[in-house]
C-alpha cells in the first residue's frame, strides 16, 4: 500500500511526525504498546479505539500525545541499544566490520572497503590498521562511517533507498524491543484486570482468555526473540550501507 503524500497531516507535520522514520520506527511501536492494554479496556467497556484513533489522526491533543509516545519509544530504544552495544557507535556493525581484527568479514572485503572509503572520504583506514594506535583507528573508522552516511543521505537511487529502509527497520525493531519495559508489565496488568472484570463485573471471558494468551507470549518474545531480531536488523543495515557506499563510489568514478 502506497502512502498518499499529497495530503500530509498538517498537525503531525508541525510536530515532525510526517516522515517515514518518525511514523514507522517511533510512532508505530508506541501505538502497538498502547494496544497491549486493549483487552482490559474492552473488558471494562472503555472505548479505547477512540483514543487510538485520536493518536493516529493527530488531531489536537492527539498530536501532542503522538509526539510524546514517539519520543518515549526513541528514548527506550536508545537505552536498549546501549545494552546491546555498550560502546555504541564504536561497536555497531558498520564500525566493527571495518576493524582489522574483526572476523565478521574477510580481509579481502575489508581492503576493498578501505579503498572505497579512502576514495569517498579521504580517510585512510588501511594505513592506520598497520599501526599500534587502536584508539585512533577506531576514531577514524567512526569518522569514515559518519562521512559516508552523510553523503548517502544526500543521494537518491535504489541503493540509498534500501539503506533508508533498513534504517527504518532497525529503528522499529530497536524501539519496539526497548518498549518491552512498558508492554510486558502492561500485559500483566491487562490480564489481571480482565479476570477481575470477568469475575466481579460479569465481563466477557473472551477478553480474559485473550489477555492470558498475550501474557504467555509477549514476555517470551520480548526477552528471547526481539533482542536477536534487533541485532539481525543492524546487520542488514550494515550490509545495505556498504553496498550503497560502493555504488556511490562507482557512480562518482563513472561521472
Amino acid at each position: 500500500m502506497t502512502e498518499d503524500k499529497s495530503k500530509p497531516n498538517p498537525v503531525l507535520n508541525f510536530f515532525s511526525l510526517s516522515d517515514d522514520y518518525e511514523r514507522r520506527a517511533r510512532f508505530l511501536p508506541a501505538v502497538l504498546t498502547v494496544l497491549v492494554a486493549l483487552p482490559v479496556a474492552m473488558a471494562f467497556g472503555i472505548e479505547m479505539m477512540q483514543f487510538v484513533t485520536l493518536l493516529t489522526t493527530g488531531v489536537g491533543i492527539g498530536a501532542v500525545l503522538a509526539v510524546g509516545i514517539s519520543h518515549l519509544a526513541s528514548a527506550l530504544g536508545n537505552r536498549l541499544q546501549k545494552k546491546l552495544w555498550p560502546d555504541w557507535p564504536y561497536d555497531a556493525p558498520t564500525n566493527q566490520w571495518l576493524k582489522p581484527d574483526n572476523a565478521a568479514r574477510s580481509q579481502q572485503q575489508k581492503k576493498q572497503w578501505y579503498g572505497t572509503i579512502k576514495a569517498v572520504t579521504g580517510l585512510d583506514i588501511a594505513k592506520l590498521a598497520k599501526s599500534d594506535d587502536g584508539e585512533e583507528a577506531r576514531r577514524v573508522i567512526n569518522d569514515a562511517v559518519s562521512k559516508v552516511r552523510s553523503r548517502l543521505w544526500k543521494q537518491d537511487g535504489p541503493a540509498t533507498d534500501l539503506v533508508r529502509l533498513r534504517n527504518i527497520d532497525y529503528g522499529y525493531a530497536r524501539n519496539l524491543t526497548g518498549l518491552r519495559v512498558i508492554w510486558i508489565p502492561a500485559a500483566l496488568l491487562s490480564c489481571a484486570g480482565c479476570w477481575v472484570a470477568w469475575w466481579k463485573l460479569d465481563g466477557h471471558i473472551l477478553w480474559a482468555v485473550l489477555s492470558t494468551v498475550l501474557l504467555c507470549i509477549l514476555p517470551l518474545v520480548g526477552v528471547f526473540v526481539l533482542p536477536g531480531y534487533v541485532r539481525q536488523k543492524a546487520d542488514y543495515y550494515a550490509e545495505a550501507f556498504f553496498a550503497a557506499m560502493e555504488r556511490l563510489n562507482a557512480d562518482e568514478n563513472a561521472a
